[in-house]
């Protein structure tokens, strides 16, 4: 078919006319996020601490955004099953990840099968920072945290049991530590998150277990069920100024100092204009009032807003914290 100069010239001017509109679709795709259900992943099981900041939030996730924002428990192998979920759906902002060091971090090193590694993530927003508690069952033999540091000189005996949830995870790494620094002589027992690790304790078929400081924590401690040994910090937690570090109570601890947070991530190939908005509501929805005391009455560090550089900064440095732990830490028990 002949096409004429005059055909040809005016085809051109239709498509460089067409070229502005093409280029500003998926700027309007991004700008019209969400178009759909945004589905907000939390890989522990329901009434895991993660499980409850995610449900905290949710309500007003879904006002700010105007899409239903619904919670999905996918739980199981030190939490990569939930992360890996997220990580194999496309990167559009419309699968969120409600994140800890265990499953970002720390499992990937342990478990052959996970297919990302920490950089494949982007932390978007971040919840708050708080100490781990040792906790033992309420009828423990052994008193006091300078108790069961005295089990290493009576060999023979049957090992303290310490629960943690999952090879690999953080509570499993700190468990390993204590150990390691101690001296006594453990079985680690692992769990699928922390709940049935508490229901445990309670029941007394557990000795001990690092768990996150939480309001719930506290009420079992004050109640008698539970018994505090101390807690992994330098100093006095200022929510909870009653728990003392367990360094205080034995030098074998100096330097124990360890934290978890909790925050939400989406794959790094997520659209830097989704990832800006994702960062703006979670803030939005961590100062409204509620949220604020519902996080000072489960013993959290409420984080004030940051950027997104300013959590690229956090999470790359506790990447290099978190793994230089693990190396350093035996986990084969």
């Amino acid at each position: 078919m002949n096409i004429t100069p005059q055909k040809a010239r005016r085809r051109l001017l239709q498509a460089m006319a067409a070229l502005p509109l093409a280029a500003t679709l998926p700027v309007r795709a991004q700008q019209n996020w969400p178009t759909r259900i945004v589905t907000l992943v939390v890989p522990w099981p329901a009434g895991n601490p993660t499980d409850a900041i995610a449900r905290t939030l949710q309500p007003l996730l879904t006002k700010s955004l105007g899409q239903t924002v619904v919670i999905e428990n996918i739980a199981g192998a030190g939490g990569t099953l939930g992360a890996g979920r997220v990580f194999s759906q496309p990167a559009d902002g419309h699968t969120i990840l409600m994140g800890t060091p265990t499953e970002l971090i720390l499992s990937p090193l342990t478990i052959p099968s996970v297919r990302y590694a920490p950089s494949d993530f982007r932390m978007v927003g971040l919840f708050g920072r708080v100490p781990y508690i040792l906790v033992a069952r309420a009828n423990l033999p052994q008193a006091s945290l300078a108790d069961v540091v005295a089990l290493k000189n009576k060999p023979g005996g049957n090992p303290l049991t310490v629960g943690n949830i999952g090879p690999g995870s953080l509570i499993h790494l700190i468990g390993a530590q204590f150990e390691k620094v101690s001296g006594v002589p453990v079985l680690h027992v692992p769990f699928k998150g922390v709940p049935p690790m508490v229901q445990d304790l309670l029941g007394g078929q557990l000795d001990v277990a690092f768990i996150p400081v939480n309001g719930s924590t506290m009420g079992l401690i004050e109640q008698g069920k539970l018994r505090s040994l101390g807690i992994t910090a330098a100093a006095p937690y200022p929510l909870y100024p009653s728990l003392k570090p367990m360094a205080a109570a034995s030098q074998v601890f100096a330097g124990f100092n360890y934290d978890v947070w909790g925050g939400m991530h989406v794959p790094r190939a997520t659209p830097e204009a989704v990832q800006l908005r994702l960062n703006q509501v979670f803030y939005e929805a961590c100062r409204d009032p509620q949220v604020r005391e519902w996080a000072r009455s489960t013993g959290t560090d409420l984080m004030g807003p940051m950027s997104l550089a300013e959590l690229d900064t956090l999470y790359q440095h506790d990447i290099a914290r978190y793994q230089a732990i693990a190396k350093a830490t035996p986990t084969g028990s």
